[in-house]
């Protein structure tokens, strides 16, 4: 009985050891790749005294204190949350010809703070085939047709949700999804 725990313990020891070890080798890669691009920066250097660069009188020494971490961090999180986008929609939509409507089933999602407008490109050309308008949050277009009539075939193409402010009609942002458009006659 008291092998296998010493056992397990070594076990545990050794499971802790590698994934510290990894956790380590992991802060070198990003310490390795910090220095590189620090290394590609050219600029004046403070210790030579021709490079005219002079220390701003304005600094003092410290660094942010633990209410202005926390301040900083909520307003980062809630700047994500402002800006966050939920997609849905058909990855396979089908339409029986290039002038039928076909399953394309765009959501704009309730989690969603904004309205959205959805352009689907084909990825070989860049050609733009489908513009929705204005997507209320909570809303979905089920069905629609194209904007260009295609020949039969498979077409890949990306589909770009953009995130409007209903206030001013500008672009808050946007998220993309590749999808498969299938035209069957």
């Amino acid at each position: 009985m008291t092998k296998p725990n010493n056992e397990n313990r070594k076990k545990d020891k050794l499971k802790i050891i590698r994934i510290a070890l990894g956790i380590l080798l992991i802060l070198l890669l990003l310490l390795a790749a910090v220095l590189l691009i620090f290394k590609g920066c050219t600029g004046k250097e403070p210790g030579d005294p021709n490079s005219g660069f002079v220390l701003d009188d304005r600094a003092v020494e410290g660094g942010w204190n633990e209410a202005d971490v926390s301040k900083i961090q909520e307003g980062l999180n809630a700047g994500v949350e402002e800006g966050y986008i939920n997609i849905s929609m058909n990855t396979t939509p089908v339409f029986a010809d290039g002038k039928s409507e076909g399953n394309l089933m765009i959501v704009n999602e309730s989690i969603n703070k904004y309205p959205q407008y959805v352009v689907i490109t084909r990825n070989d050309n860049g050609d733009t085939i489908y513009e929705s308008k204005g997507i209320p949050v909570g809303s979905k277009i089920e069905k629609d047709t194209l904007d260009v009539a295609l020949p039969a075939g498979t077409y890949e193409c990306t589909a770009m949700f953009h995130n409007v402010d209903p206030a001013t009609g500008n672009s808050l942002g946007c998220a993309g999804a590749v999808i498969t458009i299938t035209v069957q006659n």
